[in-house]
């Protein structure tokens, strides 16, 4: 099975459940660089988008997940680990992400809530203001 096909596969339960946006598996494709992933036995078992924002040097952490049975054994530190390691190595400036079921989650990995004008300019423009994600921001500065 493809990398694509594994993310989009994975992320299924989390979207039905409204946690994560749809998307598609041509959006997915679009994007695959942005992917980090942990593997167990060939299997991807995590994996969450780095979208980079030149203007501003920004990445914006998305469609974060992990396998459900995956749960409560440390996979999500090392997934977050790997994503604050390639920001630090892209120096990025600040990483973000909308969540509105993960707060103690970016908040243990020293993330604060932040305000809408925080995020890149054509990220505020396009946030959904009737999900009213919680807007979570860590800065490397």
């Amino acid at each position: 099975m493809s990398k694509v096909s594994q993310i989009f596969e994975l992320m299924q339960p989390f979207v039905e459940d409204g946690k994560l946006l749809n998307r598609s598996y041509e959006d997915l494709n679009q994007v695959i660089n942005d992917f980090v992933v942990l593997e167990e036995g060939g299997q991807i078992i995590a994996c969450a988008g780095l979208k980079f924002y030149k203007p501003e040097n920004a990445g914006e952490i998305y469609a974060l997940a992990v396998k459900k049975s995956f749960h409560n054994t440390g996979t999500s530190s090392k997934l977050m680990e790997a994503l604050i390691k390639k920001s630090k190595n892209m120096k990025l400036s600040y990483i973000f992400a909308l969540s509105k079921f993960g707060g103690r989650f970016f908040l243990r990995y020293g993330f604060t809530k932040a305000e809408l004008i925080s995020l890149p300019l054509i990220r505020q423009k396009s946030y959904d203001n009737q999900r009213k994600s919680v807007i979570y921001l860590k800065s490397f500065k």
